[in-house]
């Protein structure tokens, strides 16, 4: 059968079918039907749904060694151009965009597949599924920048930066990341790409200003790096809060709009 037919033949159907649903009692007919097909199968009413960290499991089955490996590769580039840079400390905030470029695809996984419809169709919304991909990718970035910075203590051979060191990580991280999780929740359909647009853009900042501002870095501007993390920890909790409130709703959220 040849598609043309095939098509003609599944039209004619199709109207055939909506002209006696169309008639009287034709609608009565299906409700009957769904509810008879539903009293067949109690158990789908009593079954039990899914709690978080089940799901969870479900989601590190197929998302979480590929995030894992990505932020590792992230974390050999990074040692190795740490290792030959004679200014490492001050390149520390180049490399934090790269933990959350390594991620944009396991979070926009479904934006870039088209199924986005069908993940917030299912019994976890789309802000549940997204927490459990952010608990999955701030896990491996928590340990892949503690080996990070382990690396520069043993690069520096002393603790003295420490300090620093940790607000240099945390700005730029938490920059990208609020930048990706609010393009998420606007859902954006260009939300992947301007996600890498700021991660690559965040990395040439933080090259060029290591190299023309070092004042930047110095102890004096302490002050400028905490104000910026208190800033963007409270624009990464409001993200956070808004998947959390809306976990227990039927919500669109990361649906990017056709």
């Amino acid at each position: 059968m040849t598609n043309r037919r095939m098509k003609k033949r599944l039209t004619e159907y199709l109207d055939r079918t909506k002209q006696e649903d169309m008639t009287a009692g034709g609608l009565e007919r299906t409700i009957r039907r769904c509810t008879a097909l539903v009293a067949e199968r109690p158990a789908l009413r009593e079954e039990d749904r899914q709690s978080f960290w089940g799901f969870m499991s479900d989601v590190f089955h197929f998302e979480g060694i590929p995030i894992l490996l990505a932020e590792t590769a992230v974390l050999a580039v990074t040692c190795l151009v740490a290792g030959s840079s004679s200014m490492s400390p001050y390149m520390l905030p180049m490399y934090m965009p790269l933990f959350i470029l390594a991620v944009v695809p396991a979070f926009f996984r479904g934006q870039l597949h088209r199924v986005s419809e069908v993940e917030a169709a299912t019994r976890v919304s789309g802000p549940q599924l997204a927490l459990a991909r952010l608990i999955l990718a701030g896990g491996a970035s928590l340990v892949c920048v503690t080996f990070l910075l382990a690396f520069e203590v043993w690069l520096q051979r002393s603790f003295e930066n420490m300090g620093r060191m940790v607000l240099y990580c945390l700005v730029p991280y938490l920059t990208c990341l609020t930048t990706m999780l609010a393009l998420i929740r606007s859902r954006r359909r260009d939300g992947a790409s301007i996600s890498v647009g700021v991660a690559l853009g965040s990395v040439a900042f933080w090259r060029c200003s290591a190299l023309m501002f070092p004042w930047l870095y110095e102890a004096s501007a302490l002050g400028i790096w905490i104000a910026a993390v208190v800033l963007y920890a409270w624009l990464f909790a409001k993200e956070v809060v808004f998947i959390l409130r809306a976990r227990g709703e039927i919500n669109m959220y990361g649906v990017a709009d056709r």
